[in-house]
Formats: C-alpha cells, sequence, structure tokens
C-alpha cells in the first residue's frame, strides 16, 4: 500500500486500543523513536477521542508524536490491514509501507527501530533494551 509521504520523509504509525494489555505495552516506547532524526511519529486510536487523549497522556505521547483517531468502522486500520493492536506501520519516504509488526515484541520493536534508523540515515536504536521495563513478548 502506498501513501502520501508524511512530508517527504519516513514515518512510522501504531495502531492501538486503549483497552489492549499490549498496546499498554508498545504505547511507551513509541516516543521513544522520537531520537531517530527526520522520522514523523503518529499514534492511530481506534477509540474514542477521550479514552485517546488519556491514553496518549499515560503514554508520554507530547509533542513528538501525532495522535490521531481512526473512528468506527475505522477506515485507516481497513486500508492498513490492520488485524490486531497494536501494529506499528513503518512507511517509507515514498509512501510505501516498508514494515509491519503486530502485537508487542521487544525484539520487533528494535528491528523497527533499526530500519526507521536506515530510512533516516540516523544511528541504530534500541528502543526496548533487553533490561528494560516491557516483557519481551505480548500478543496482540
Amino acid at each position: 500500500m502506498e501513501l502520501a509521504p508524511a512530508g517527504g520523509r519516513p514515518a512510522l504509525l501504531l495502531f492501538y486500543r486503549a483497552d489492549c494489555g499490549a498496546s499498554e505495552v508498545a504505547g511507551p516506547v513509541l516516543p521513544r523513536f522520537a531520537a531517530i532524526r527526520g522520522l514523523a511519529l503518529a499514534a492511530v486510536s481506534q477509540d474514542r477521542p477521550e479514552e485517546t487523549g488519556a491514553f496518549a497522556a499515560a503514554s508520554g505521547f507530547g509533542a513528538a508524536v501525532r495522535s490521531l483517531v481512526d473512528p468506527e468502522p475505522w477506515p485507516a486500520s481497513v486500508a492498513f490491514g490492520i488485524r490486531a493492536t497494536p501494529t506499528w506501520v513503518l512507511v517509507d519516504e515514498q509512501g510505501r509501507v516498508a514494515a509491519v509488526a503486530e502485537g508487542w515484541s521487544r525484539d520487533d520493536a528494535n528491528a523497527i527501530a533499526g530500519e526507521a534508523a536506515r530510512l533516516c540515515g540516523s544511528p541504530a536504536l534500541v528502543v526496548a533494551p533487553p533490561d528494560g521495563p516491557e516483557p519481551p513478548l505480548r500478543p496482540g
């Protein structure tokens, strides 16, 4: 699938639901990707706006993460083929999907970070270190 690029730069989208345990793990990791210079970040909620705001605040999204609502019947999620939450979608500067990972996996998050850094010409980044608070795996 192709999209309009985020200002001609790579973008990382995190599709989530506030009531999803794996999304609760992934949410606070998303802002760590802001260390990759040139990467646009967006959190795409499948919840109501009030739940979206509460999740964004609890996850520490701040100014680096654009928070979006995908209202039911979830057109953006359908367009990306989202089957589970959370789902990470990395889009290259041409608007092509470069990588996708479903559920929470420390290894997948770090692999997405590595690919995002490569696309941005940035140094590699570990967003979920082995000694961090996140579990190694939590399905969506």
